[in-house]
């Protein structure tokens, strides 16, 4: 369905599947995706010309990640940032055009394809990673005990922030 340009290769290494979401300015490796990943460049696209800006509804996210794990099917919207800049409403415009892409995708599914279950049952996650030009930092992910509980980031406007990580494990963007 996608054109060549606005997918992301993935890789094989050791066994594990992972890409390199590599953007102007930034590179951040996502390791241990699901095999069966696709990951969409939203904003290779050009905008349609028949919409005007008002809201932001050109923008869309850096990347996205469509994927089936193990028990969950994914779809994980990234803008990523070298440093912080952008304003939150920005992102959040940025991570809903490219929510609305897949959408678009999905009726294309539905539509032409004649798949009633297209992309049907996924979970929508939304991820900004910002500061990634300091110094690689580990990639272990470890929830302290007792810590309150993240808002689950299943929108545009209650996206996570992740700061500082060039790497990142598949499961921290879930």
């Amino acid at each position: 369905m996608l054109s060549e340009g606005a997918q992301v290769p993935l890789q094989q290494a050791a066994g594990k599947t992972s890409v390199e979401l590599k953007d102007k300015k930034t590179t951040v490796e996502i390791t241990e995706l699901p095999d069966d990943s696709i990951v969409i460049k939203p904003d290779y696209f050009k905008p349609p010309n028949i919409l005007k800006s008002l809201k932001g509804q050109l923008k869309r996210a850096d990347f996205a990640i469509v994927s089936n794990a193990e028990k969950n099917k994914w779809i994980i919207c990234i803008e990523t940032q070298k440093a912080t800049g952008k304003d939150s409403e920005e992102v959040e415009q940025q991570l809903r055009g490219a929510q609305c892409l897949i959408g678009y995708c999905k009726c294309i599914g539905k539509s032409f394809w004649q798949s009633k279950n297209f992309l049907d049952g996924y979970q929508y996650r939304f991820v900004s990673i910002v500061n990634i030009n300091v110094d690689k930092q580990t990639t272990r992910f470890y929830k302290p005990k007792n810590q309150p509980k993240k808002k689950l980031h299943d929108s545009p406007e209650d996206f996570r922030e992740i700061q500082g990580h060039q790497s990142l494990h598949f499961n921290q963007l879930t």
